[in-house]
């Protein structure tokens, strides 16, 4: 039978090894939320915006990205039919809508057109409408052509250092 001295020493073992064990688990956590937060995000040429209508949707990688200043290459704008009483939706992620971000609706009629502000965490879905009302009572309704989401993202150059980056995604509409 044990002695009061052995339970003693065999609580006191239990109790440190439990503190040992807290104290794994809350450097551990630290440890990962701070590679969490400094691993580095997507280059902004390799975020993607998806636009759906109906049951057919698309991918939309960046039309322009270029740092303020220098010739921007044009990259190849999708195409997605969007029917005249269609709902064009637009699926924003966290690398776009985690700080301020402009949409820019053009259609056939450039009187309708439309461009809208967003701020940080705004939204995350934009429901566009395949035409609109006309300005003038008796003119067909305009039908969307174009859809232009930009913003600015900080990307890496090919020095390895952070820079800010104009960047446009583009879809056609027709």
């Amino acid at each position: 039978m044990a002695t009061r001295k052995q339970a003693r020493q065999k609580s006191l073992l239990q109790i440190l090894a439990l503190l040992i064990a807290v104290v794994i688990v809350i450097v551990t956590a630290v440890l990962m939320q701070n590679w969490w937060n400094d691993r580095p995000g997507p280059q902004p040429e390799e975020v993607s915006i998806t636009a759906t209508v109906g049951e057919e949707s698309v991918e939309i990688l960046p039309y322009l990205v270029c740092e303020p200043g220098t010739d921007c290459p044009e990259g190849e704008v999708p195409n997605l039919s969007v029917g005249e009483d269609d709902t064009l939706v637009l699926q924003i992620p966290e690398e776009i809508h985690d700080h301020d971000w402009q949409i820019l609706k053009i259609y056939d009629d450039p009187a309708v057109n439309d461009q809208q502000y967003h701020g940080s965490f705004d939204t995350t879905e934009v429901e566009i409408a395949g035409s609109v009302d006309p300005i003038e009572e008796g003119d067909p309704r305009p039908r969307l052509v174009v859809v232009e989401i930009s913003s600015v993202m900080i990307g890496i150059n090919d020095d390895g250092e952070e820079n800010p980056y104009a960047t446009i995604w583009s879809l056609n509409t027709i």
